[in-house]
């Protein structure tokens, strides 16, 4: 008798350990983990960055994001230097020092989720500080000391060249905003790169609509103030 419990014990047990090994299969492969094929973890994930990136491997694909948060950064710095620029114009030296601080973040190689979210939260306040100062010395306030014009020209070229370099990558990071961190990870890119990758796919639209506003209260008031304005900065509006 003893043996008999015994022996139905084993068999359940067995039983069970193979419903779950079968139930962990399914629910990786929800997830695109098993399986063969094109369906496998590679595949799937590389198809799917190929398709938003252009590529057609994981190789390819994990060389995609890299490119495109190569790119990322640059529209930053530029975004920064002009900001920095149009700072010292308006004769604000504690705005330019923190744009160039948060340019400083970028200069590492690949940044991270932190890093970024730094750059993004000094940018927002840096185009708050700008467009008050803008305001401020058209109503013949505070800062209605009179304005460096060749360097907000040159604050304006950065802008917009920044601004059009964000325009220009509303493609590529839609397409990686469709994938989870998971699927970066399986197509070959590195942990980091995939975090910040999809920080970046979720916060650009919102930087992006930020700096245009400031760019366009930028060149409204140099337009108003008789400072030249880089076919750049009107470019770069015109192209939203």
């Amino acid at each position: 008798m003893n043996r008999r419990i015994l022996l139905i014990s084993l068999l359940t047990s067995a039983g069970l350990l193979t419903g779950g090994a079968a139930q962990a299969q399914l629910n990786l492969k929800q997830f695109g983990v098993g399986g063969g094929g094109d369906n496998s973890a590679g595949g799937g994930a590389a198809g799917m960055l190929g398709n938003a990136l252009g590529g057609n491997s994981a190789s390819a694909s994990s060389g995609g994001v890299s490119q495109l948060l190569q790119n990322y950064v640059g529209a930053n710095q530029q975004v920064l230097s002009g900001q920095s620029s149009l700072a010292s114009a308006m004769g604000m030296s504690g705005a330019a020092g923190q744009a160039q601080q948060a340019a400083g973040l970028l200069s590492g190689g690949t940044p991270s989720v932190s890093q970024l979210t730094q750059v993004g939260s000094t940018q927002q306040s840096l185009s708050q500080k700008l467009t008050d100062a803008f305001a401020s010395h058209a109503s013949g306030g505070a800062s209605s000391a009179p304005v460096d014009k060749q360097a907000f020209t040159d604050g304006l070229s950065s802008l917009g060249k920044g601004v059009s370099q964000y325009s220009s990558l509303k493609s590529g990071l839609g397409g990686i905003g469709q994938m989870s961190p998971t699927a970066l990870l399986q197509s070959g890119v590195n942990p980091q790169t995939a975090q910040s990758a999809s920080y970046i796919a979720q916060s650009a639209p919102g930087q992006l609509q930020s700096l245009m506003s400031t760019l366009s209260s930028a060149v409204q008031f140099a337009s108003s103030h008789g400072i030249t304005v880089p076919s750049i900065a009107t470019s770069a509006l015109k192209g939203m």
